[in-house]
C-alpha cells in the first residue's frame, strides 16, 4: 500500500518542481501553491495516517495527476497576470497622467479600452449657464482640445454622446473640429441630432475610416452623404424601428473599402431582399451583421452562393434560424470563424454542429441562441459537446445545452484555448471541478450553484486564469465557499442576481468586507 501510495506522490513532486513558475505570478498565488504544497507534505508521518487518510490524499493526487498531465502541454504559454491584464498597453503609461488631467480639465472623459471599444475621448454634453440659461460647448470645448488630444502618442476615437430624448443641440460646428486630430482612429455617435452641417464635416474627414451612428438621427439624406466616404473601413449603423422603403440604403454598399458593416434598419421586404442581393457582390467583407427586416432563409443561402466570401471571418445571422439549406452553406465562408445565429429545433441545431464541426473546425467563436428557449438535452447534448470538442481554436462557445453529466464535458478538456462556454445545470462540484481544472484557458463560469466544499480544495486553485464567475443560485453561496473561491489565483468578480430567489443568500457582510479586491456584482445594485 505504501509503495503504491509514494509512486504518484514523487511525480506529483517532480511535476510540480518543473512546473514551478506557472502560477507564481502573486502573492496570492504563493499562499495557494503552499497549501497546496503542505497538503501533499505528509511522509514523515505517513506510518500514522488511518486507511481512510490515505484513501483520501491518494484520491486527490491521482485528481492532480490528472491535471497536470492535461495542462502539462499548455503551461510554457502562459503569461504573467500582469500581462493579461494589459499593464504594458500605451496607454497606461504613467507619463500620460498629467496629459489626460488636461484633457479632462477641458470637460471631456477619457474611455479607457474595454467591452471592445477602443481609447476614445468621450464627448458628453459639456455646458455652462448664462444669464440662467443652460448654454451647450461641444465645439468650444472641443476645439481647445485637439491640440492636448494630438499629444496622445496613440490612435483615438472621438465619442459624442447626447441624451436619450435627442434634446442636446445638433452637432455642425464641433464635428468639423474632429478634422484637425492628426491621429484619428475612428468617430462614435450615441443619441445625438446631427445635421446636414455635421454629415458634410464627416464626409470631409479624409483620414475617417471608422464610423458607428447609433440611435441618433439618420436618414436618407444622411446615407447619401455616409455613401460618399470613400475611405470608410468599418460602418455600423443603428435606424431605430422606423421601416424604410429606400433604394438609397443600398449606395453604402459601394463603398470600395468597406470590411466591417453592421446595419439595423427595418426595410419592407421587398427592398431587404434587393438589399441581400446586392450585398452579395461586397467581396471584401471581414465582418458582417445586417438586421434590415425578416427575410427566408433562401436569401441569406443565395447570399452565400451568389457571391465571393473568401476573406468573411465573422458573421451575426439576425432573423433566421438554421435549416438544412443554410447549414450546408456556410461552407462556402471558409475562413468564418465567428458566427452568431439564431437557435433552431433541437434536430437543426445538432444538424448546423455537425456541419460546422466538418466543413469549418478553425472555429473561434460560436454563439447559437440564448438562454432561454429549446436546449439539447440527454444523447443530443452529449453529442453536441463531442462535436463542439473538435474545433480545437475554440475560445467562446455558447449552444443551448442542458448538460446531462458531469464527465459530458470531457471533450472540452482537449480545447486549450476555451475561455468561455454555456451548459445550463453546470454546477460547481468535484466531479465538475476535476474538469475544469483541465481547462487552461478558462477566464469566465457561468454556473449553476456551488456545490463544493474542503473536499475540492486542491482543485479550485487550477482554475488559475477564473477571473468571473456568474452564479445562477445564488443561495449557494456561503461564507466558507468564498474563502475557497479566494484560492482561484485571478478571481475578480461574482456576478449574481438576488430577486425573486427563493432563498437569500448566505453571504454575511463580514465575509463581502474580507476580500476587497473581489467585486459583487449584484442586479439591480
Amino acid at each position: 500500500m505504501l509503495r503504491q501510495w509514494l509512486i504518484p506522490f514523487v511525480a506529483v513532486l517532480v511535476a510540480l518542481a518543473g512546473i514551478g513558475g506557472f502560477l507564481i505570478n502573486s502573492d496570492r498565488t504563493q499562499a495557494v501553491v503552499a497549501d497546496k504544497q503542505a497538503l501533499t507534505d505528509v511522509t514523515p508521518s505517513i506510518q500514522h495516517h488511518t486507511h481512510t487518510d490515505l484513501q483520501k490524499s491518494g484520491r486527490r493526487l491521482d485528481e492532480i495527476n490528472q491535471v497536470i498531465a492535461s495542462r502539462v502541454p499548455h503551461l510554457s504559454g502562459l503569461q504573467s497576470a500582469n500581462a493579461r491584464r494589459g499593464s504594458g498597453e500605451p496607454w497606461n503609461d504613467p507619463a500620460l497622467n498629467h496629459l489626460y488631467q488636461q484633457i479632462r480639465n477641458q470637460k471631456l472623459t477619457l474611455w479607457f479600452p474595454r467591452n471592445g471599444e477602443p481609447f476614445s475621448i468621450w464627448v458628453g454634453n459639456p455646458e455652462k449657464i448664462v444669464d440662467g440659461k443652460k448654454i451647450y460647448q461641444h465645439a468650444e470645448t472641443l476645439q481647445k482640445s485637439v491640440a492636448l488630444i494630438n499629444q496622445l502618442p496613440f490612435p483615438v476615437r472621438i465619442w459624442f454622446y447626447g441624451t436619450r430624448d435627442q434634446s442636446n443641440p445638433e452637432l455642425g460646428e464641433c464635428i468639423e473640429a474632429v478634422a484637425e486630430i492628426k491621429n484619428l482612429d475612428g468617430v462614435k455617435f450615441s443619441y445625438c441630432r446631427i445635421n446636414e452641417r455635421g454629415y458634410e464635416a464627416l464626409r470631409n474627414i479624409p483620414q475617417l475610416q471608422d464610423l458607428e451612428i447609433l440611435h441618433s438621427h439618420l436618414d436618407d439624406t444622411a446615407l447619401e452623404q455616409i455613401a460618399q466616404m470613400d475611405g470608410l473601413r468599418r460602418l455600423h449603423l443603428h435606424f431605430g424601428k422606423k421601416k424604410m422603403d429606400s433604394a438609397v440604403a443600398e449606395k453604402i454598399l459601394d463603398l470600395p473599402h468597406l470590411e466591417d458593416l453592421k446595419l439595423c434598419m427595418p426595410l419592407v421586404p421587398e427592398r431587404a431582399t434587393s438589399f441581400w442581393k446586392k450585398l452579395s457582390g461586397c467581396s471584401e467583407l471581414v465582418a458582417l451583421e445586417v438586421d434590415c427586416g425578416t427575410v427566408k432563409q433562401d436569401v441569406l443561402v443565395k447570399f452565400l452562393k451568389d457571391g465571393d466570401h473568401q476573406k468573411l471571418e465573422k458573421w451575426v445571422v439576425r432573423n433566421v434560424s438554421p435549416r438544412k439549406k443554410l447549414s450546408d452553406a456556410f461552407v462556402l465562408a471558409p475562413q468564418l470563424t465567428s458566427l452568431k445565429i439564431p437557435s433552431g429545433s433541437t434536430e437543426e441545431m445538432s444538424y448546423l454542429l455537425e456541419k460546422l464541426a466538418s466543413d469549418l473546425p478553425g472555429m473561434t467563436n460560436l454563439i447559437i441562441g440564448w438562454d432561454t428557449g429549446m436546449h439539447l438535452t440527454g444523447d443530443e447534448a452529449r453529442q453536441a459537446l463531442r462535436q463542439l470538442g473538435r474545433f480545437k481554436n475554440l475560445q467562446e462557445c455558447h449552444v443551448p445545452i442542458t448538460l446531462p453529466d458531469a464527465y459530458s464535458l470531457q471533450p472540452l478538456t482537449r480545447l486549450s484555448q476555451l475561455e468561455s462556454f454555456y451548459c445550463k445545470d453546470l454546477n460547481l462540484n468535484q466531479e465538475t471541478l476535476l474538469l475544469l481544472a483541465q481547462m487552461p484557458s478558462l477566464k469566465s463560469l457561468d454556473v449553476n450553484a456551488l456545490n463544493f466544499g474542503e473536499e475540492s480544495a486542491h482543485l479550485l486553485p487550477w482554475l488559475s486564469n477564473v477571473e468571473q464567475i456568474e452564479i445562477r443560485a445564488p443561495s449557494s453561496l456561503t461564507d466558507e465557499r468564498l474563502a475557497l473561491l479566494d484560492t482561484l489565483p485571478q478571481l475578480s468578480r461574482l456576478i449574481w442576481c438576488d430577486i425573486a430567489i427563493q432563498e437569500p443568500v448566505p453571504l454575511t457582510p463580514e465575509a463581502r468586507k474580507k476580500y476587497p479586491h473581489i467585486e459583487f456584482d449584484i442586479c439591480g445594485n
